[in-house]
């Protein structure tokens, strides 16, 4: 059974070319050396097992929990300062990253906020990748999208609400199974 006797239309060949280039700007990686691609994969494995760090009382305290933020232990008798057993670790340099891959994104693209589509000039495709900012506009944020497609240009945040505003889909299901289709080309 086609997709038109099911009461469904089958997608334009200008909506596959935009589902294509959104794929491609979704699954883009950086092209990184060998020893950097593995001090990446290594990074991820250490961010995994790094600890959750915590404040003296922060579980006592809800004042002090919610500020998510690490404060240095700096008084005499603080167990986390003498790293008694059965307290929170302390924040130590041996949990800090490899410096080469340093606040990289897990695709190996340096991440640049933009708010206007004007912003996208200043961007290296080859080496940054775009996050646009949660204050932009619908839009402005779609404009952005359409000027990332056609420079070739990383868009981390992209949504499925983006996705079926540029490729005209109802619901996202249609946009899941446009993808699928030009996967499967």
């Amino acid at each position: 059974m086609s997709t038109e006797q099911r009461g469904e239309t089958a997608p334009s060949p200008d909506m596959r070319a935009i589902a294509s280039k959104l794929r491609l700007l979704i699954k883009m990686k950086r092209d990184l050396p060998r020893e950097q691609r593995r001090l990446l994969k290594l990074r991820m494995l250490m961010e995994r097992r790094e600890p959750k760090w915590m404040r003296m009382d922060e579980w006592r305290f809800w004042k002090i929990a919610r500020q998510e933020r690490w404060r240095r232990p700096k008084t005499l008798d603080n167990k986390i300062r003498h790293q008694r057993k059965g307290y929170p670790p302390m924040v130590k340099i041996g949990y800090r990253q490899p410096r080469s891959v340093r606040g990289l994104h897990p695709s190996g693209f340096e991440t640049v906020r933009v708010f206007r589509p004007e912003d996208l000039e200043k961007i290296d495709p080859s080496r940054q990748a775009v996050i646009i900012a949660s204050t932009v506009s619908k839009r402005k944020r779609l404009e952005i999208i359409r000027r990332a497609m056609d420079r070739r240009i990383k868009v981390i945040n992209i949504t499925y609400r983006d996705m079926m505003e540029l490729l005209g889909a109802s619901n996202v299901e249609e946009v899941k199974k446009l993808l699928q289709e030009v996967r499967g080309e």
